[in-house]
C-alpha cells in the first residue's frame, strides 16, 4: 500500500502553467494604476522579512493608514485606500498578500488566523505527522509544498494571483530569491513571462510559502520553466544593460539572471528560497528600475505620469542583536555561528539598499526642484530605531525573528508601528505637502 502511494507520487505537483502564447494581460505592474485612487499620488509600502515581527510591524503600519484621513482629487478618503503598491518579503509578505485580497478585512481577522497563532509550532507538527510521511518520502514532494498547504487552510483558501487581480487593491509583489543566480525573484507577471508561464493560476499561498522558505528549515520551493517557447522578447533595457559589459554593473547582472530563463533545456526548474537572502527589505529585484534608478538631468517624471507625489514607506522590522560574542569564554555552537553570519550579512546590505534609496530620492527632488509644475518625493523610513521610547526600542530590538510570538509582544509591535509612523518626520511632511 505504501508503495502504491509513494509511485502515485513520482510526478511533480501541479506547480505552475505554461503560457501558450505570450500576451500583454496578467497581474503586472500596471496593475497599481486604478480609477479608485488618485492618479497624482503614487504610494508603495515596502514589507520586510522578520516572521511574526514584522508582519505585526507592518500590520501597525497599516492601521496607522486607515486612521490617517487625507482629502485628494476633491474626495475625503484615508491614505490606506491609497495605496498603490504593497512589496512584501519573508514574514511581511503574509499581510502584503492578505490585505490585497481582503482590503480592510484584514482587521477582521488577521490578528487570529496568523499573528497570535503559534504557526511555527503547528507547521513542525505537520512535518511530524505520520500520514505526511507519505508525501515527504517522494523527491518530487518537498517541505514546502506541505507548508503551502498549511498557509491555504489557515489563511489563503487556495486563492490566486487571478483572485487578487479581479480586486481593486493595490498591485501586491511576493518576492523569494532564485536559488541557482542569488538574485530576487518577484511574483509579478512580469517575471514568469521570462518563464513563459501564466501567473494568474498560481497559488498565493505557494508564494508566500517560497518567500518564506529559511534554507535549511524549509526547502526550495520548484517551479518549471517553459522559457522560450511562448514568443515573449524581453524589453529593450535587458538587451542595452547586457551590451554595456557592466559585469558589475546592478542593470547587467539582473538583465543576465533573466535572459537565463530563456534557455529551459539548461534552466529546466527554478528552485525558490526565502526572499530574504536576496533582499530583506522587498525593494530590490530585476524590476527596481521604476523607483531606484535615479532620474537623468532634465528628466521629468515619465515613469509616473501625472504623478505629483510619489511616497515610499520603508518598513523595516530588522534588529541587531546585542550578544557580546567578544565577552565568550567558550566556544559558540554551530547554529549560533550560522544565525550571526546569515543576520550580519543581511543587515549589512540593507544598509546598502537604504542608503541607494536614499541618494535616488534625494536626486529625484533636485531634479525635480526647476519644474513648472510642483512634485513631492517622499522616503518614509520605520525602524525600532525611531520608536520615542528608550526601552521600548531596547524591547522590540530583543524579539526574535519566529512565526510565533506572545499576544503581548503582537501587540507592542502593532502599537510600534503606529507610533513610528505618526511620529516620522518625513510622514508629516508630507502630509503637509499634500494638504498645500
Amino acid at each position: 500500500m505504501l508503495l502504491a502511494l509513494l509511485s502515485g507520487c513520482a510526478s511533480y505537483f501541479p506547480v505552475n502553467d505554461r503560457m501558450e502564447e505570450w500576451s500583454k494581460q496578467g497581474y503586472r505592474a500596471s496593475r497599481r494604476w486604478s480609477s479608485d485612487r488618485s492618479q497624482e499620488l503614487l504610494l508603495v509600502l515596502a514589507f520586510s522579512g522578520g516572521g511574526t515581527r514584522a508582519a505585526s510591524f507592518a500590520y501597525g503600519v497599516l492601521e496607522e493608514l486607515e486612521s490617517t484621513p487625507v482629502t485628494i482629487d476633491g474626495r475625503e478618503t484615508t491614505l490606506l485606500d491609497e495605496v498603490d503598491h504593497i512589496s512584501g518579503v519573508s514574514g511581511g509578505s503574509f499581510p502584503a498578500a492578505y490585505f490585497g485580497l481582503h482590503g480592510r478585512g484584514i482587521f477582521g481577522d488577521f490578528e487570529e488566523r496568523f499573528l497570535k497563532r503559534n504557526v511555527q509550532r503547528s507547521l513542525l507538527i505537520q512535518l511530524l505527522w505520520p500520514w505526511n510521511w507519505v508525501l515527504l518520502f517522494s523527491p518530487y514532494f518537498e517541505r514546502s509544498d506541505l507548508v503551502a498547504r498549511y498557509y491555504d487552510r489557515i489563511l489563503f483558501e487556495k486563492a490566486t494571483f487571478a483572485d487578487l487581480e479581479a480586486r481593486p487593491g493595490p498591485l501586491v509583489q511576493i518576492n523569494a530569491t532564485d536559488l541557482a543566480t542569488g538574485g530576487p525573484f518577484s511574483f509579478i507577471q512580469e517575471q514568469f513571462d521570462f518563464l513563459c508561464s501564466d501567473l494568474s493560476t498560481y497559488s498565493i499561498s505557494r508564494a508566500v510559502s517560497a518567500s518564506s522558505a529559511v534554507p535549511g528549515p524549509l526547502s526550495p520551493l520548484t517551479l518549471e520553466n517553459y522559457g522560450g517557447t511562448c514568443g515573449f522578447r524581453p524589453p529593450d533595457w535587458i538587451p542595452a544593460a547586457i551590451a554595456s559589459g557592466r559585469s558589475f554593473g546592478r542593470a547587467y547582472v539582473n538583465a543576465r539572471n533573466l535572459v537565463s530563463y530563456g534557455d529551459s533545456r539548461r534552466r529546466r526548474f527554478v528552485r525558490l528560497v526565502d526572499g530574504g537572502v536576496s533582499d530583506n527589505l522587498a525593494v530590490r529585484g530585476p524590476f527596481e528600475a521604476d523607483v531606484l534608478s535615479k532620474p537623468q538631468e532634465g528628466e521629468r517624471a515619465g515613469r509616473f505620469p501625472g504623478v505629483r507625489w510619489l511616497v515610499f514607506i520603508l518598513v523595516n522590522a530588522a534588529t541587531t542583536p546585542d550578544t557580546a560574542w567578544e565577552e565568550m569564554d567558550e566556544a559558540p555552537a554551530l547554529m549560533r555561528i550560522i544565525d550571526q553570519t546569515a543576520t550580519v550579512q543581511i543587515n549589512r546590505y540593507s544598509i546598502e539598499t537604504i542608503e541607494l534609496l536614499r541618494s535616488t530620492f534625494a536626486r529625484w527632488r533636485e531634479v525635480s526642484a526647476d519644474w513648472s509644475e510642483p512634485a513631492g518625493f517622499h522616503l518614509i523610513e520605520l525602524d525600532f530605531t525611531r520608536h520615542p521610547d528608550v526601552a521600548e526600542r531596547r524591547y522590540l530590538n530583543r524579539l526574535p525573528t519566529s512565526f510565533h510570538l506572545e499576544a503581548a509582544a503582537v501587540d507592542r509591535l502593532r502599537r510600534a508601528g503606529r507610533t513610528i509612523l505618526r511620529d516620522s518626520p518625513a510622514y508629516a511632511a508630507f502630509l503637509e505637502d499634500l494638504e498645500r
